[in-house]
């Protein structure tokens, strides 16, 4: 079977960017990625069609893609910690919702590489106080105070310590910027607010997007529906495809694995572990009991932002219906990538988790751009690839 029309939609992680920029990353990844799976590409121009619905159609010899951005950028905007007060009260978050309520033994089972992660904010934050404020005195001690009034020492070494230490403070919070730090601490943050209802717009949110997705399954010309969902964008598929499911109860809908889900570097346990996410926990093992899903579920064991091979499901106490739930596979990056550029590459922790979306130096069994819009059914290419390996 050769897909003639595909409907793809991109639910993005907690990423404050736009539809502008995932558009922009496709076109130039998917150009560079021509020469490994020799998928010509055509992407359109982005049109907006509605207030969190952008598309762009990609075309081929054989197969037309209509590739539908669902946003939600403006909720993560409206939760981005940007000064040191809003930083600091998410440290604080973090430590009452994961630290000092123990449960950072249940993520540190889940994955090891997840709790060194959320640590290291904080252990960033404190680094960055303890050497902004000791530069801050030894600046101040190499001052010739005793040369001036005791009664004006106190208050003029005041004067030069704090605006030294802010000063300093702030270029800390730039590096941290660049090097990513706080984007992890804002994503736990936000997670056990999710969990505990704080965030009441994530309902509004998916409603909208399950809408679009079951019209595209009851639209007869897609021949495949795809719904994709990175890093923390896993988290809103979840609610999402649920009430789709829900609407759909017609089993023919799903024939011959139309309709699939593909989860990359996802990072559920997040909101799933907490006490409070019982609704968020109902939502996953509804998916996790419709056999009628095709669900495969990509992770990199050296991708530090996600729990790689960790069955979202089982993992939080739930269960899955046999041939149901998620196949747990792996990207396999290290054999999609010339050895000099993978080991690059692995030390770059922040483009490591973006890689599922990115060109590769080599063909092989992932593909983002040939799920996207090649002309083999996402189910076939995943089986040929099965028999070859």
């Amino acid at each position: 079977m050769t897909v003639k029309q595909r409907q793809v939609f991109y639910i993005h992680g907690f990423d404050p960017r736009g539809a502008a920029h995932y558009h922009r990353l496709y076109r130039t990844q998917s150009a560079q990625q021509a020469s490994v799976n020799g998928l010509d590409i055509t992407v359109s121009r982005r049109q907006r069609r509605s207030a969190h619905c952008h598309h762009w159609q990609l075309s081929t010899s054989q197969t037309q893609t209509d590739y539908c951005y669902l946003g939600w950028d403006d909720i993560i905007r409206r939760h981005w910690a940007r000064g040191w007060p809003a930083i600091l009260g998410d440290l604080l978050c973090f430590l009452w919702a994961y630290v000092f309520s123990g449960r950072f033994i249940s993520f540190a089972r889940a994955s090891g590489k997840q709790l060194l992660a959320g640590f290291y904010p904080a252990l960033y934050l404190m680094l960055s106080l303890a050497l902004s404020a000791r530069a801050a005195i030894t600046l101040c001690e190499l001052f010739p105070w005793q040369k001036l009034p005791a009664s004006a020492q106190i208050p003029l070494q005041a004067a030069l310590i704090l605006p030294t230490f802010c000063l300093l403070m702030q270029g800390c919070k730039r590096l941290g910027d660049k090097l990513a730090v706080f984007w992890l601490l804002r994503i736990y943050a936000f997670s056990a607010k999710w969990a505990d209802k704080q965030i009441p717009q994530l309902n509004e949110r998916t409603e909208r997007f399950a809408n679009h997705i079951v019209k595209a399954i009851q639209d007869p010309n897609n021949d495949e529906v795809v719904i994709i969902a990175h890093s923390v964008g896993t988290m809103m598929v979840v609610p999402t495809l649920a009430r789709a499911l829900s609407a759909l109860p017609d089993g023919h809908a799903f024939a011959n694995q139309r309709v699939v889900l593909i989860t990359l570097g996802h990072c559920i346990p997040l909101v799933s572990f907490q006490p409070g996410a019982h609704d968020f926990r109902a939502a996953l093992e509804q998916l996790g009991q419709d056999p009628r899903l095709l669900w495969l579920d990509y992770t990199a064991p050296t991708d530090g932002a996600c729990f790689p091979l960790l069955d979202p499901l089982t993992s939080c106490g739930l269960t899955r219906a046999p041939h149901a739930g998620p196949r747990l596979l792996s990207p396999r990056f290290f054999t999609l990538y010339h050895p000099a550029r993978y080991k690059t590459l692995r030390r770059a922790w922040y483009t490591m988790h973006f890689l599922y979306l990115m060109a590769t130096d080599k063909p092989g069994p992932y593909d983002f751009f040939a799920f996207t819009a090649g002309p083999r059914p996402v189910a076939r290419h995943i089986e040929e690839n099965k028999a070859v390996s």
